[in-house]
């Protein structure tokens, strides 16, 4: 990984999983692999494994907001990196993603209220009117 030989590095990293399938770092480490080679489905799958067996794995749950981010699924990357923000709230990446997000996402929505909320023109209800 240090000389971003990120094939090479893959490998290593699931020889290395065949024998501790149950090591969240090696998980983690794998997704950045798969990360750094903009395969994003695959890498997404490697951080989620990793956050599932180590609850406080803060990082991988980063990674993977952003896997879904450069996935276009937008509304998941946002829940994801909510629920990481809880973990670390000092971490200025994950309040970066969340409102970025969660600007986009709120931006995205096609009902209520919201979907006019950016209009730049005054809204006048026909009562109003004189």
């Amino acid at each position: 990984m240090k000389n971003q030989q990120w094939d090479e590095a893959i490998t290593a990293c699931r020889s290395a999983l065949q024998v501790t399938p149950v090591n969240a770092r090696i998980h983690a480490y794998l997704g950045m692999c798969y990360f750094r080679k903009a395969e994003y489905e695959l890498a997404s799958e490697s951080f989620r494994r990793a956050t599932c067996l180590d609850p406080k794995m803060w990082e991988a749950g980063a990674k993977l907001a952003q896997c879904y981010d450069r996935m276009h699924r937008r509304e998941e990357a946002f829940s994801v990196a909510k629920q990481w923000l809880c973990v670390n709230p000092s971490d200025r990446s994950l309040q970066a993603l969340v409102q970025a997000l969660g600007e986009q996402v709120q931006g995205n929505r096609l009902d209520g209220w919201e979907r006019t909320r950016h209009l730049a023109h005054k809204v006048q209800f026909a009562q109003d009117e004189e």
